[in-house]
């Protein structure tokens, strides 16, 4: 994966009669892939002075929470226990990443109903708007993310309402453009979780006898069971009371937009998202790409490579499509701690410690190697050149993308955040019926240093999914954006582009 990562994980748990820390620590272990720069969880106890509390640090869950050390571990999640609580896993886009940019965050109020803590998942394209409305009712914002500006109409609306939740997310759904996953608590001991009126992002539920529980993907469900697990539809609020959930409509659905980036790269590959295991999906693509190949590919002078983790079931099913599984191999190894985007600076530099090269399985093969991906390019060049040819002795390498090729940003959380950092954006004229021209992909793949390149197609990467077309967001590959918002973005961004080749980037949330 080429250095481009999503925000956060979220989840919730309503466990009557037990600490409901220790299922949101667990919970978050498992979306810790979604976000590994920070971590933390409020929970509602009404037996302490201090109903409401948070606990949250920059790092990874066992870092924050003292894993290695049982005995800090324990007494955090006891000082901050609670049966009812959310729980959060952030990646910050922000330049710099402290305590108080870690989510949850917390307005703490006097009146049980205004004291409220949310984390959230996603990134709210019409921010700016929203700014100006904000400070024009007389707020103040002190932090550059739109998870503040979030927290003061939550506020706002909460203060209208008289802590009317059901009210006040119909009224939020009404100010926010974009992608939001949503977990609340509240000084009462409310728990909402509210998914997106387009549903990009995905979030799921269960109940079981130990409670209600939440999160972002059915990954972090799992130790509860598989039965009985049920999405939170576009525009659906869950309310967690008594270890039960009631379902509620807070906003009309608009057009099902789930992100496709999710299945390919994002999501657990023991996920289901909305329905679709992720596995089967990656395991499609590989499918979809041996389709497509032009090389004549034997198993005598061939081997198949992924880049770890997430494209090994897609470069596996490939190599079963072409008919010879024998030629699948691990020419890589993920060393590295955590991925390669969640660090700036020299990107090459870090790449070149995250991976380590096996020359008995390259040296004087052509390979054929697999990645979800490529976006800026800078992983994937170097990989091919150091990796694989300097270190590994491979006779040619030959790339292969499970993505088709990314022309756009994202404006819903996605940190590709303008058109000039992405490798195939100025190629956008050569894509036709969804497949970029053999001239494009030729010229990009000596700028990666491959002998080749090969990109999915659009009617490839719908196929893999099992989809329909109208029911998927892929604006970055077609710049057709779901959201208000984001088509405004695009019309003044794209014209920017066209005539200076530089845009503004997106706000960091």
């Amino acid at each position: 994966m080429d250095e481009i990562h999503e925000f956060c994980g979220v989840c919730a748990a309503n466990t009557p009669g037990k600490n409901a820390a220790f299922d949101l620590y667990q919970m978050m272990k498992d979306l810790q892939h979604r976000g590994q720069a920070g971590a933390g969880l409020s929970t509602w106890n009404p037996d302490r002075n201090i109903m409401l509390r948070t606990y949250k640090r920059p790092g990874t869950v066992n870092e924050v929470f003292g894993g290695a050390d049982e005995n800090r571990f324990s007494d955090i999640l006891k000082e901050y226990g609670g049966s009812v609580g959310i729980g959060h896993t952030r990646y910050g886009t922000s330049g710099s990443l402290t305590t108080r940019h870690v989510q949850p965050f917390e307005r703490v109020h006097g009146l049980d109903y205004k004291w409220f803590a949310f984390g959230f998942n996603g990134h709210i394209a019409n921010r700016k708007e929203l700014e100006k409305k904000i400070r024009s009712l007389g707020y103040h914002l002190m932090l550059d993310t739109d998870t503040e500006v979030m927290m003061h109409f939550f506020s706002h609306h909460i203060s209208d309402t008289k802590g009317d939740l059901k009210e006040v997310f119909r009224r939020i759904s009404q100010d926010f453009d974009g992608a939001y996953n949503i977990a609340m608590v509240d000084a009462r001991g409310n728990l909402v979780v509210a998914r997106d009126p387009w549903g990009i992002r995905p979030l799921t539920s269960i109940v079981t006898d130990e409670g209600a529980f939440v999160a972002s993907e059915t990954c972090a469900l799992h130790r509860h069971g598989t039965d009985g697990i049920r999405p939170i539809k576009p525009g659906e609020l869950a309310i967690l009371k008594d270890g039960k959930i009631e379902y509620h409509q807070y906003a009309k659905p608009k057009k099902r937009s789930l992100c496709f980036f999710e299945f390919i790269y994002f999501a657990s590959v023991t996920s289901t998202l909305d329905g679709v295991s992720v596995y089967d999906t990656r395991k499609r693509c590989g499918e979809e790409l041996a389709k497509i190949e032009t090389q004549d590919v034997n198993d005598k002078d061939w081997v198949v490579i992924p880049v770890p983790q997430t494209a090994r079931p897609i470069a596996n099913s490939y190599a079963k499509a072409i008919g010879y599984p024998q030629i699948y191999d691990e020419g890589l190894i993920a060393v590295g701690k955590g991925r390669t985007f969640i660090d700036e600076g020299d990107r090459a530099a870090k790449v070149k410690r995250k991976f380590m090269p096996i020359p008995s399985v390259l040296k004087g093969k052509k390979v054929i190697v697999i990645d979800d991906s490529i976006v800026r390019s800078t992983t994937m060049a170097t990989i091919v050149k150091y990796h694989l040819k300097e270190i590994g002795g491979a006779k040619e390498v030959h790339v292969r993308v499970a993505t088709p090729p990314i022309i756009a940003p994202c404006y819903y959380g996605i940190d590709m955040r303008s058109f000039e950092e992405l490798i195939a954006s100025k190629y956008q004229d050569m894509i036709h019926n969804g497949k970029l021209s053999e001239e494009a992909q030729t010229e990009i793949a000596g700028r990666i240093n491959a002998d080749s390149l090969i990109y999915m197609t659009h009617d490839g990467i719908i196929n893999a999914l099992g989809l329909k077309r109208e029911d998927i967001c892929m604006a970055c590959l077609d710049r057709k954006y779901p959201t208000p918002t984001g088509q405004e973005l695009d019309k003044a961004n794209f014209g920017k582009f066209r005539e200076t080749g530089t845009t503004d980037p997106l706000e960091k949330c």
